[in-house]
């Protein structure tokens, strides 16, 4: 039996678990280095609902969140997808009968986050495509945190229980056995480290709402980093991310290139060759010089010409 809630809707279908890429996998070190706490939702100022107060696309808008999210912090303006453009990317993926006139009806089924996520790589949402994707380790929450602060998000599935339904109105989701609610999809993107109470928030239904530890060990399912070009270029992509190996398990997974060119690292600098320097000067080399030098400019063949221009070669090594 599931519990509806007149304004929070739910939509999330259980993982399907294809093959996917690895974070872990392509994260430089085994966690990146990573600040003990991020703030990527303080300069977003209205989340939107995204009409997941009507339907089952909290997938389609926990993505349009991470739009609005990343496009604010990593390029020159946020991009902010329309209602329009959030259901048809709910239709698209997965849901090819939805009728936004028939809320709850058989075209209103949710999606799997896998299969959405595919869709966004061939076709983006709002004409906005990501570069790929790949799976998060959700019992490790260092991993959690060092991909929010290197990708600037996380797309979570997540199984809500009916105590969500009282703590989501108080701002923080704790662990506390109920019945199951269903499956829903948040985004992730500030965390704090803190070890009890609110350490990862997320962004659900328009709001900001904290989890704790407690909360990510019984009731997150799944998480996605997200690759938009947007993320590419920054200090923390480059720092956290070996693009050489990102891109050998994407060619193994999909027989594609990845859609950003690996850059080879810059060959070595060729040491220069050693220099010799010059053996010091004394007395009897001053001597044999002064009488040198008027002899080597005369006009020399044979043997006398192969000593004047050994001559001259020592005179310049000496600097007399």
């Amino acid at each position: 039996m599931t519990f509806a809630h007149p304004t929070r809707k739910l939509g999330k279908r259980p993982p399907k678990d294809a093959p996917a890429l690895r974070a872990a996998r392509f994260l430089t070190g085994a966690v990146p280095a990573h600040p003990a706490s991020v703030d990527h939702f303080s300069e977003i100022t209205d989340w939107l609902m995204l009409d997941n107060d009507k339907y089952g696309d909290c997938g389609p808008a926990a993505t349009g969140h991470q739009l609005m999210l990343d496009s604010k912090y990593l390029s020159a303006a946020e991009i902010v997808p329309s209602i329009a453009d959030v259901l048809d990317f709910y239709k698209r993926s997965g849901n090819p009968d939805f009728d936004p006139n028939d809320p709850g009806g058989p075209g209103d089924g949710g999606v799997d986050l896998q299969t959405m996520l595919e869709e966004l790589v061939r076709n983006g949402i709002g004409g906005h495509k990501a570069l790929g994707f790949a799976k998060v380790d959700t019992s490790n929450l260092d991993e959690v945190r060092a991909a929010v602060a290197v990708f600037g998000s996380l797309l979570l599935g997540v199984t809500l229980e009916t105590a969500q339904q009282a703590q989501t109105d108080r701002g923080l989701w704790d662990y506390a056995k109920s019945a199951v609610w269903g499956g829903h999809a948040v985004l992730a993107g500030r965390y704090t480290s803190a070890k009890t109470g609110d350490d990862l928030a997320v962004i659900t239904w328009g709001e900001i709402v904290g989890t704790t530890d407690a909360f990510w060990a019984h009731q997150v399912d799944e998480a996605w980093v997200v690759i938009w070009d947007y993320n590419v270029g920054t200090a923390e992509f480059q720092a956290g991310v070996d693009v050489a190996a990102l891109a050998g398990d994407y060619f193994a997974l999909t027989g594609r290139t990845f859609p950003v060119p690996v850059q080879p690292p810059a060959p070595a600098p060729v040491p220069a060759p050693p220099v010799t320097p010059p053996a010091p000067v004394g007395d009897a080399d001053s001597v044999l010089a002064a009488v040198l030098h008027p002899w080597v400019i005369e006009r020399h063949v044979g043997q006398n010409h192969a000593l004047a221009t050994a001559a001259k070669t020592w005179l310049a090594a000496k600097g007399l």
